[in-house]
């Protein structure tokens, strides 16, 4: 997992969090760039899970290390996505944004607070919807790379060492806009794949109809679970 994902993790661990209950998704080499990203893309994509952890480090305006965090749950911007963000310089307690919520109405994005006595401004709620409009609009028309991280536990050290694997991994899944080809195993065939869960995607249909496919969890349990992390790389054809 990423460094950033690592330090988030024990922070929401100590916050009362479940941290396999979540997708995780480190997004600073795509905030990186100050390229502006329309939310039209939250009209056309959807979180890939329906809980995610979105985080970002990089440089603001006013500080030479900025955080920014979001737990995003929710699926369906029909029946409304929530969000709960915070941020601040690193090193410091990150400052909290009131939790908000958008729907998909018509042609329109409606967003604002759940709670009518803890408002957000317009400027908080811009920054938010920002947030999802470049994560979204990143993983559009990217593929994915694998990267294994094998946990050092003496039970996966005594499966490896008896020639088996591991019942328990890690992987960074980066996303960077770049084609992957994919490996194939020795003899030609392809191992049926452990249990993990797969992101929500747009599909383009023979038709030009861009529809959107569900995260599921595929693969068989009994080979094992895979846990994943995210990191998302700037796309060259955002940096221009």
């Amino acid at each position: 997992m990423t460094p950033l994902i690592r330090e988030t993790i024990a922070w929401t661990t100590r916050s009362g969090m479940d941290p396999t209950e979540l997708q995780w998704f480190d997004i600073s080499g795509l905030m990186a760039t100050q390229t502006a990203v329309s939310t039209d893309a939250l009209m056309t994509c959807r979180p890939p899970f329906r809980r995610c952890l979105v985080v970002s480090r990089g440089p603001s305006k006013s500080h030479a290390s900025y955080d920014v965090l979001a737990v995003v749950v929710g699926d369906d911007p029909h029946e409304g996505i929530l969000i709960d963000m915070w941020k601040g310089p690193t090193g410091k307690m990150p400052r909290k944004i009131p939790t908000m919520v958008y729907t998909i109405e018509g042609d329109q994005i409606m967003y604002g607070p759940t709670e009518e006595d803890d408002p957000v401004s317009e400027e908080e709620a811009h920054l938010v919807l920002g947030v999802l409009a470049r994560w979204y609009h990143s993983m559009m028309a990217t593929k994915t790379a694998y990267q294994p991280f094998v946990r050092p536990t003496f039970t996966n050290q005594r499966k490896i060492a008896a020639g088996k694997k591991p019942s328990y991994d890690w992987r960074t899944v980066v996303i960077d806009g770049k084609a992957i080809k994919c490996e194939r195993k020795g003899d030609g065939t392809r191992a049926s794949p452990r249990l993990h869960d797969r992101r929500g995607h747009s599909r383009r249909l023979p038709d030009g109809r861009i529809v959107w496919v569900k995260p599921c969890k595929v693969g068989d349990a009994s080979r094992g679970i895979v846990f994943k992390d995210y990191k998302i790389k700037e796309p060259t054809w955002l940096a221009r």
